[in-house]
């Protein structure tokens, strides 16, 4: 009886720190992921594209963890040297000296070495972690960039991106996640579907947010001149003339405005 008794407190002490232990491994996980994302933004910042992209695959290379998988696709979608329709990706490390990330792409050379479906990655976590509103937030920034670099689903068709942009803009609007940007892709969404109505919002949001974001006001101006509020678009367009550093898009808002005086005569 002495040793059945023995036996069971034996179990009942073995069983007991199961659950703490459980607790620290989740707790020393969550402590390396942060560690890592902190080191990442650092790496980036000091233009270490690669280094930090393989960091981040070392510390989730399932693309399970929502916080990380939100950061590879910041770095996947911003900082890459090469891209095969989105999916693969080459990065580098750059130096003070080294040519933009524009022209390294334009030139074609980098080894496409990173398997990064996008897409696929970011919706197989929202079906995981429907309340997790990053998601739908980076999911609206790909299909934006989707139409701005014309380098992905073209099967979709462009107005298909444009919709599709803007139910992941809303609902992550709807919950939170938004800053200037996404207000103004979801404004030009709504612009370049012609939905010019529907675009004032999110261009008017974009402004609050960022006062001196030329681009918003140009493309405000444009959709204000289409709705016949004239005085409204002259206002914006001599705003985002005012605003424009470069000579090209100050040519741009230039004639915008002369496009709008001549319709106000």
């Amino acid at each position: 009886m002495m040793r059945l008794l023995s036996l069971f407190f034996l179990l009942c002490a073995g069983l007991g720190p199961a659950p703490a232990r459980a607790q620290t491994a989740a707790g020393t996980a969550a402590a390396a992921e942060a560690t890592a994302l902190r080191q990442a933004r650092q790496l980036v910042l000091e233009r270490r594209y690669e280094a930090a992209w393989q960091l981040l695959a070392l510390t989730d290379p399932a693309n399970a963890v929502p916080a990380v998988v939100l950061m590879k696709t910041d770095v996947a979608l911003n900082y890459y040297a090469g891209t095969e329709n989105l999916h693969r990706f080459a990065f580098r490390n750059l130096k003070l000296l080294d040519p933009s990330l524009d022209s390294i792409r334009q030139l074609g050379q980098d080894s496409l070495r990173y398997a990064f479906p996008v897409r696929k990655v970011l919706e197989r976590l929202q079906t995981r972690f429907p309340d997790n509103y990053k998601l739908a937030r980076a999911l609206g920034d790909y299909y934006f960039i989707v139409q701005q670099c014309d380098c992905a689903e073209a099967e979709l068709g462009e107005d298909e991106v444009f919709r599709r942009t803007i139910t992941q803009y809303q609902e992550a609007h709807a919950h939170g996640q938004g800053d200037y940007l996404s207000y103004f892709a979801l404004g030009y969404a709504y612009q370049r579907l012609g939905q010019f109505r529907e675009s004032l919002v999110p261009f008017e949001r974009a402004l609050q947010l960022r006062p001196t974001y030329a681009t918003a006001h140009l493309n405000l101006a444009f959709v204000l001149l289409e709705l016949k509020q004239f005085p409204k678009a002259q206002e914006h367009a001599r705003r985002a003339l005012e605003l424009f550093p470069d000579d090209p898009h100050k040519e741009d808002a230039a004639f915008l405005l002369s496009q709008i005086e001549e319709r106000m005569k």
